[in-house]
């Protein structure tokens, strides 16, 4: 599977969900690597425990990949009225109108000094906002947007995604509390379970850790010049 898109950024553009045995690998490699060049992008793959061809790791080694990132998927296991909120935070369901809201607030968290990532986030969030399946909410403080989420869910599954904070309001409530409101509602509308995916070992994690998720497995991300 080759993943491709208009950000510079390889999570985004590599390949991944890796089926095949250890005498085909090396045409898979090139196969998919070759898809990237063909939309400009320089070759990166993502492998999680179920995309482990033996030798695998030593054949990205030999095409110049190094490690660039690992991410440690987590899922729920607590109840939401134990997160802990902030009641002067007002967490809402986005809108259409309100795409433009999302995607900003985004783009001045995650990437911040980039041209392209408003523009790109605010595609994303017009193309799905109106999905029956996502779900974007904003969290106000003072009246103003300081924080975002989206909420993925589909045949009992949950996943969390795009978790922002204005670094100007961090560690005041608005994660938690906009991550309480995500899970309620998940809950609410049949979710069995909720997950969602951070850096391995960062501060979100610890910060998902306290409040009842816990890791169910890590994922690696190879990028390269080849």
């Amino acid at each position: 599977l080759a993943i491709t898109s208009d950000a510079p950024v390889a999570l985004w553009n590599c390949i991944e969900g890796f089926t095949t045995d250890e005498g085909r690998l090396d045409g898979l490699l090139d196969i998919g690597f070759a898809l990237l060049r063909a939309f400009d992008q320089p070759p990166a793959a993502r492998l999680t425990p179920l995309d482990r061809p033996r030798g695998i790791d030593a054949r990205l080694r030999q095409r110049g990949l190094v490690e660039d990132a690992r991410e440690t998927s987590m899922i729920f296991r607590d109840d939401a009225a134990a997160v802990r909120v902030n009641s002067a935070v007002d967490v809402r369901r986005a809108a259409p109108d309100d795409a433009s809201v999302f995607a900003t607030v985004q783009a001045r968290v995650d990437v911040p000094k980039e041209k392209w990532a408003r523009g790109f986030l605010l595609g994303a969030a017009l193309a799905n906002i109106l999905e029956e399946a996502h779900a974007f909410y904003i969290a106000y403080a003072g009246g103003e947007p300081v924080g975002t989420a989206l909420v993925v869910q589909e045949e009992g599954v949950a996943g969390i995604y795009s978790v922002a904070t204005l670094k100007a309001h961090r560690r005041t409530g608005v994660a938690s509390t906009l991550m309480a409101r995500a899970i309620s509602d998940a809950r609410a509308s049949g979710a069995e379970i909720i997950c969602l995916e951070c850096a391995t070992g960062s501060d979100a994690m610890r910060l998902y850790a306290a409040m009842g998720f816990e890791p169910a497995h890590e994922s690696v991300l190879w990028t390269g010049r080849e």
